[in-house]
């Protein structure tokens, strides 16, 4: 089983920044690697890959950890506990909210909704309040919504944060990792990075053309960066169509991650399933491991 995480953030954090799309906190996050190490063994995703497809692998119960998107937060939470309790991962970097880039189109809404710098925001006449917790999680919601209906969502999110800038402060907490950050993740012999594109899109609503340079440049950027040859590549959202499997094939990636694979595509490799965690809560992740996900996927609901 692949597992896959996104922001993880310090434990003094606001409350209002745990509601923020997928955030656990560093002491959450440590109590789970506890768990799981108990009870599993923990490889890297070369390993698991090196056996996936053989008879009885599932029932050695290996377990690989992912990470989407490269948070610089996440990398400075994660990176110690993860070196102290010598546990392999695999960070699947977006390269455009890297050091000195802009944030990623959902973080800029993230951060409209949950940092308390307005009380409102305004789209197409419709104005959704932030003044409370539900308030704020309808209004990321429905901005997600709005943003991947528009068909550019990078567009959306830079639209809207010019009539609501974004403080320097606020933008740093949703900022991708510095070159510092990936290099040192190039070096530990613990650690994987991955490519996640530039701008994390919804790859299906893209043209051929426009898939081929988030695909071919993020793996080019990453590279040149870490000085290692990036060999994964995760869609992101998990979404994809076909043109984009030829595409990550084809640019040279040896295997590519879904959360829900579509098998659309001959060559399994290429469409991986991951199980993603988002809740804090033990029982949920014990649930998950024991299969849970995978039964509901079966009968037909989409559980991440």
């Amino acid at each position: 089983m692949i597992l896959i995480y996104h922001a993880i953030i310090p434990d003094d954090s606001p409350a209002e920044r745990l509601c923020a799309g997928q955030a656990l906190p560093q002491a959450a996050f440590k109590r789970h690697l506890r768990w799981l190490a108990k009870g599993h063994r923990i490889v890297s995703l070369d390993e698991y890959l090196s056996g996936w497809q053989q008879p009885g692998f599932q029932k050695d119960e290996p377990i690989a950890i992912t990470f989407d998107d490269g948070f610089g937060f996440t990398f400075q939470c994660i990176f110690p506990i993860l070196v102290q309790m010598h546990i392999p991962a695999t960070i699947f970097v977006a390269t455009g909210h890297m050091e000195h880039g802009e944030l990623l189109w959902f973080s800029t809404l993230k951060a409209l909704c949950f940092e308390d710098l307005y009380k409102q925001v305004r789209v197409n006449q419709v104005g959704f309040p932030l003044q409370t917790i539900p308030q704020r999680i309808r209004a990321w919601d429905e901005l997600r919504r709005l943003a991947k209906a528009s068909g550019d969502p990078v567009n959306f999110s830079k639209t809207l944060a010019l009539t609501y800038p974004l403080s320097p402060d606020v933008s740093a907490l949703y900022a991708g990792m510095t070159f510092e950050q990936l290099k040192l993740a190039g070096q530990c012999s613990l650690l994987e990075v991955g490519a996640h594109t530039i701008t994390h899109p919804f790859l299906d609503q893209l043209t051929r053309e426009e898939q081929s340079m988030e695909i071919n440049e993020s793996r080019r950027v990453l590279s040149g960066i870490t000085g290692k040859p990036i060999r994964y590549f995760a869609y992101p959202g998990g979404n994809y169509n076909r043109d984009t499997v030829e595409l990550v094939k084809t640019t040279g990636y040896e295997a590519s991650f879904a959360v829900i694979a579509q098998k659309i595509w001959p060559d399994p490799e290429f469409e991986i399933s991951r199980i993603g965690i988002y809740s804090q809560s033990l029982f949920k992740l014990q649930m998950k491991t024991l299969g849970v996900a995978d039964w509901a996927r079966r009968i037909g609901l989409r559980v991440g």
